[in-house]
């Protein structure tokens, strides 16, 4: 996993809300998993200090003064070294088990193309449904990457999948192209 640099500073949100109602402690929770914000323990979020990390800190913190809670944001905070490189590897595990589960979605999206290939199966309903399912597949890309802040290990490899899902797509549109004007013919 990638060491953070020395001189990493952190930015720290540390917020209590009302207990009840308990969807205000998981509209939080989901925020704060959202820009990939590791817990240092309840109530205390960390991320490395990039403009869109506080950014987003600050958004988060807006948010939880109109539930009612509390918060402080310390920004440029500095930890040692160890406490720095635990918090990275919680990060990366994190970041990297979400790259394993997007890569398993994306084997399967190669899959399911690969099946409707084999089945001549190139219905316009098809062809929007495949297109909706890559779509969804490169947001939720997007959005790991987006919380990525340490180059967490699986990114190279839903890359790769990504690639092939894209070309097996421009098969299977060239496939249904050339199967709809045999068929008009």
């Amino acid at each position: 996993m990638a060491s953070p640099p020395a001189t990493t500073s952190w930015l720290l949100l540390i917020y209590t809300v009302p207990s009840e109602p308990s969807r205000l402690r998981a509209t939080v929770w989901r925020e704060l998993k959202k820009v990939g914000a590791v817990y240092l323990r309840d109530g205390v979020g960390a991320l490395p200090t990039l403009p869109e990390t506080t950014e987003a800190f600050r958004a988060i913190a807006t948010r939880i003064t109109e539930l009612g809670g509390q918060v402080t944001l310390v920004e440029e905070a500095r930890l040692d070294p160890v406490r720095t490189q635990a918090i990275v590897d919680q990060a990366n595990a994190a970041r990297a088990a979400e790259y394993a589960e997007v890569g398993r979605d994306a084997e399967g999206f190669l899959a399911h193309v690969e099946r409707e290939r084999a089945h001549r199966e190139f219905s316009y309903a098809e062809v929007e449904e495949l297109e909706a399912d890559l779509g969804k597949t490169k947001r939720w890309i997007a959005q790991i990457r987006a919380r990525d802040h340490f180059a967490a290990d699986g990114a190279a490899a839903v890359d790769d999948l990504l690639a092939r899902g894209e070309a097996a797509m421009a098969a299977f549109l060239d496939d249904a192209y050339r199967y709809t004007e045999e068929a008009d013919a």
